[in-house]
Order: C-alpha cells, then structure tokens, then sequence
C-alpha cells in the first residue's frame, strides 16, 4: 500500500509539473520557432514568383497569432519578417466616463468569442479550422497598380487577405492581415456589429433617431505587438528613427536618422514626417543596403492619448527588448515583469538585439444613425513597408 501510494505521489507531481509547464507558456509570448504544427502553415506563391508563408495558431486573448511570416520576393531570397505578430489589447473608453474595458484580457478575442465563418464569407478563399470550427479565412485579391509610368511600363499585382472576426458585447471585431505581392504588409482592425451602449447625456454620445436613444461614444485603443525577428538571426535586429524636417521658410527638408540604442517610448510628429524602420545588422540587398522594413501610420486624424490615469496611452510606439513575459500591451501579468507597456521600457538595450515593437492605433466612434441596427465597418490601420529588401524593384 505504501509503495503504490508512492507511485501515485510520483504521478501526481508529476502531472502537476507538466500543468505547471502548460501554464507558464500559456502566459508567455511564444520564441521564435522553426517549426509549425501540421495544418497550421499558409503559403501562397503569385504568378510572378513572389511569395509568403507563415504559421499561425490560435489563443484565447489574442484570438489569431501569426508567426514566423517569410516573404520571397520575384527571384530573390526568401527572408523572414516577423518572428511574431497579434493584437495584444483593446482598450475601450467611454465619452460618458463609464468604466474602461480591456477586450483582450478580460473577454479575449479567442476561445466562444471567435467566430465561426461561412463559405459565403470567405467566397473564392479557403477557411481554416481551429477544434472543428472554420475560424480563419485565407483569400487571393487583386491589389491593382503595383508601379505604372505612362501607358508603356505597368503592373498589377495582388495580395493575400487572412482574416478572423470575433465578437464581444454585440461589437465585432475583423482582424486582417494582408500579404502583398511587392512585400507591403497591411495590418487592419475593422470595427463592426452594433453599439448597444446608452448615455443619458447627448453631449457624451449620438441621438439615434429611429432608436430614440443616445448612443455612446467610444474611443478604441488598438495594441499591435510585433517581434520582428529579421532574416535568420533573430538577435541582431537594429531600429532607427528617420525624420524630414522643414527648414524654418518650409521650402526644405533635411533627413536626419537616428539608432536608437535603448528601449523607448515616442509618439508620432506628423510636421517632421517620422517613422522607425527596423533593419538586420548583417544582411544586406545586392547594392549594399541593410534590409529593413518600416512602419506607416495611416490615421493621423485619429490618433490621441487616452485618459491621464494611463500611462501606457501617453505614446504611440514602444520599442522593448523581447522579453517572454511580456504579451499584453496593459493588464500583463507582473510575475517577473511589468503590468503594461509603459512599464516594459526600462532603459534595456536593443540595439542589434531581439526587438520587439508594440504600436497603438486610436480610433474614436460617435455612432451615427446609418449604424443602427448594424454598423458600418470601421478600419483602423498601418503599413509595414520593405526599404531596401532588394536592390530594384523585383517586379
């Protein structure tokens, strides 16, 4: 009796260490992996021979995650982009000042929330299952004009869309990924559904006529998480901040380009055209250029800071040192890491490191009466564009 109880002692810890093991990597964002479960790979090769391929899998908070994302431009080396990439946090606002939500962490994008998708919404493509359940669509569109000079020199190109919705709260929530022919990626939240929240004050929100109700208005804070890990080594990664300054008569501009050598916290300044671009410290294209790829912002008009009790909305860009821990934007866990991204940055140096960029997007929604019973779709989007990944234009 003693020894099997023993025996059922060894395979109780046992199965405890490995519900241990489970759950720290539940908690962590995931390495940089070579390999990827069967069934999980997507890949699409364009007439022009340009290609991606890429993994994906699917959480409870962050619904679809992407990982390592490889483009092969036209007769070129297939390199890889992204190591890996997500929605890491949605935080909701309120006009009327009601309480604060984070989509993410507290109702997740995955799991019941996930949606289910028909063939009619996925028409011409090819759906993906996750536990018996269609949930990712993967589909080829043309993408029009690649390049065009005059009617002698011409191109069209297409792209590749993958897309999942998820639901919370009767709004859904369209997150696309498109791969582009030329190597462009295009990342994209479409908000949608319906806005079943009510205010009583019509300064904090819309009078919907037909609803004879106010609806509120709501700004949404959109956390996108980005380890690029350039090429084949993932820990040689180099940012730099590029600007365009006016001269003081505004008939020049000088670029000025910097590394920014440790971990870092910055907003967007449309007046100096900056951006950060992301660039291997040893491999170069044909001409002798560092490969990189760079962040485009496309919703100047919309992007603001959030209420001043939150930190992590002061910034539009935080760039970290890849840290496993540190998975959501706000409401991580802190066991050996910080709470939220403004906490993620602490001097650490990423220069020719595993870097890690987090980028917010802002979106504020006064609901009109067009989105009643259903709402339009409403983008909010951003660029990463490749500089330099080849020497000409491989298409």
């Amino acid at each position: 009796m003693l020894s099997q109880g023993n025996g059922m002692l060894k395979v109780t810890l046992v199965l405890l260490s490995v519900t241990f093991l489970v759950l720290s990597n539940i908690a962590q964002a995931r390495p940089n992996t070579s390999s990827c479960p069967t069934g999980n790979t997507i890949s699409k090769t364009f007439s022009s021979g340009a290609a991606w391929d890429m993994c994906w899998e699917v959480r409870d908070e962050e619904g679809v995650v992407l990982s390592d994302v490889h483009y092969k431009p036209r007769n070129k080396t297939r390199r890889r982009v992204l190591g890996e990439a997500s929605l890491s946090q949605i935080q909701t606002e309120y006009d009327d000042g009601s309480a604060t939500e984070f989509l993410v962490t507290e109702f997740g994008l995955g799991g019941s929330n996930l949606q289910t998708l028909s063939s009619s919404m996925c028409e011409g493509g090819q759906l993906r299952q996750h536990d018996g359940r269609n949930i990712l669509c993967e589909v080829t569109k043309a993408n029009g004009y690649i390049y065009r000079y005059r009617n002698s020199t011409r191109r069209q190109g297409s792209k590749l869309d993958i897309f999942s919705a998820s639901n919370i709260n009767a709004r859904e929530f369209i997150i696309k990924w498109s791969f582009l022919e030329n190597g462009t990626i295009e990342v994209a939240s479409g908000l949608t559904g319906k806005f079943n929240k009510t205010t009583t004050n019509s300064a904090n929100g819309w009078q919907v006529t037909a609803q004879n109700r106010i609806a509120t208005g709501f700004t949404d804070h959109y956390f996108w998480r980005m380890d690029f890990d350039i090429a084949s080594d993932n820990g040689n990664d180099i940012i730099e901040q590029i600007k365009s300054v006016p001269s003081s008569d505004r008939l020049s501009k000088t670029k000025q380009v910097q590394t920014i050598s440790n971990e870092l916290a910055a907003s967007f300044t449309p007046a100096d055209k900056k951006f950060w671009r992301v660039k291997d410290q040893s491999v170069r294209n044909a001409a002798n250029q560092a490969i990189s790829y760079e962040m485009v912002m496309l919703n100047y008009a919309q992007q603001s800071k959030g209420n001043t009790n939150s930190a992590w909305l002061k910034n539009d860009v935080y760039m970290t040192q890849y840290k496993a821990c540190e998975r959501f934007a706000v409401q991580n866990p802190t066991n050996n890491c910080g709470s939220n991204v403004s906490q993620f940055v602490n001097g650490a140096n990423i220069n020719a490191k595993d870097v890690v960029v987090w980028y917010r997007l802002v979106h504020h929604t006064l609901p009109r009466d067009e989105d009643f019973s259903s709402a339009a779709v409403q983008w909010s989007h951003f660029i990463l564009l490749p500089r330099d990944w080849t020497s000409t234009n491989s298409l």
